[in-house]
């Protein structure tokens, strides 16, 4: 009897602790181990760990909560975990028109350079990129005022041309 009310205690608590991933101990270990919220864990052959550390971090997470919600507020909702968003960026550069006229050997190396842009640094939120016509990407740097200009642009829908008829 002891022993059945002690597996279900164990059984709940693994459950609990696996469906709320959401603190920052319990994330680290998510990512490192078990990987339900990223794409590929740090350590794959790492499972055991990573189950055996998720019912302790989630312990030292409840007893921190007051702490990591102050810094979630205050840093921000992704702290300490930089979330990479290559792929979903990559995937929407696929459908930019410029690059779907290139030649296929062209495009390649533009999305290789693009990929290469972004995991460099070079690019942060002044930066705005050009696509010349051999496939190569230019990086060019403007002003907070000349950013908020190309945004607006970018977000007014454009109306076709009125097709005017003389007889």
């Amino acid at each position: 009897m002891f022993s059945r009310r002690f597996l279900r205690l164990v059984a709940l608590t693994t459950v609990t602790t696996v469906a709320s991933t959401g603190c920052m101990l319990s994330r680290a270990v998510d990512r490192a181990f078990l990987g339900l919220t990223v794409r590929r864990p740090a350590y794959e052959a790492r499972k055991t760990t990573g189950i055996f550390l998720l019912p302790l971090t989630f312990a030292i997470d409840v007893a921190t909560f007051p702490i990591q919600a102050l810094l979630v507020v205050i840093l921000g909702d992704n702290f300490p975990f930089k979330e990479d968003n290559t792929a979903s960026i990559m995937y929407a550069m696929n459908e930019h028109p410029q690059l779907k006229q290139l030649p296929d050997a062209q495009r390649a190396v533009a999305m290789r350079e693009f990929e290469q842009l972004i995991r460099s640094g070079q690019l942060d939120r002044n930066s705005t990129l050009a696509l010349t016509e051999d496939g190569h990407w230019v990086v060019v740097r403007v002003s907070d005022e000349g950013r908020e200009q190309l945004l607006a642009r970018a977000q007014t829908p454009v109306e076709p041309a009125q097709a005017v008829c003389s007889r």
